[in-house]
């Protein structure tokens, strides 16, 4: 899913509603919430792979972005403070999931294709969810933003706080580390 207009550009009035998000207004946290649900578990299902913990996830980071509202700047933008949050939360939960032993593989869209073809593609998904998480953190986000949800390098930077530059070069460095850490699989 491609971040749009909806995503993580900034809107016209989305100041205004932080404002009255900050007075108590529900309306106005309801008209974010419904700008930005949808996104949000896309990256979130980017993350962790499994719907119900990214449903969770979501509600969680909406949760912790109402509470933390008063320290977002004035004037700034709600989407790539609320996905900074999300990222974070989405990479603390994927670690916890995995310190537990429950992290959950990607599940693929039913194939109608021969038991051989599912396996292999089970196989690929398996290896590339394994490959992502053998990422550093850093450069694991800017794959996922970029690559899995059709984020922009301006966006991630503006999420993840870095520099536009450091995020193509995070970019750039994750793909040949996949590259590399999936040359065994390209030569089957």
């Amino acid at each position: 899913m491609a971040a749009t207009s909806e995503g993580v550009k900034p809107v016209q009035d989305e100041p205004q509603l932080v404002e009255r998000v900050r007075r108590g207004d529900r309306d106005a946290f309801a008209a974010l919430v419904d700008r930005y649900a949808d996104q949000a578990f896309a990256v979130a299902y980017g993350f962790l792979r499994h719907a119900q913990d990214a449903e969770d996830l979501v509600q969680d980071a909406l949760i912790r972005a109402l509470e933390r509202i008063g320290s977002l700047r004035p004037g700034s933008s709600f989407g790539p403070w609320f996905y900074r949050l999300l990222v974070n939360a989405a990479l603390n939960r994927r670690k916890y999931l995995a310190r537990r032993g429950t992290a959950q593989l990607p599940v693929g869209t039913p194939a109608r294709d021969s038991p051989a073809v599912d396996a292999e593609r089970a196989e690929l998904q398996q290896r590339l969810a394994q490959a992502l998480a053998a990422l550093p953190r850093d450069l694991e986000s800017v794959v996922i933003l970029h690559d899995l949800e059709g984020f922009t390098h301006p966006e991630i930077a503006g999420i993840l706080g870095i520099p536009e530059g450091t995020c193509r070069s995070h970019l750039f460095r994750a793909r040949r580390m996949l590259r590399d850490l999936l040359k065994d699989y390209r030569h089957q």
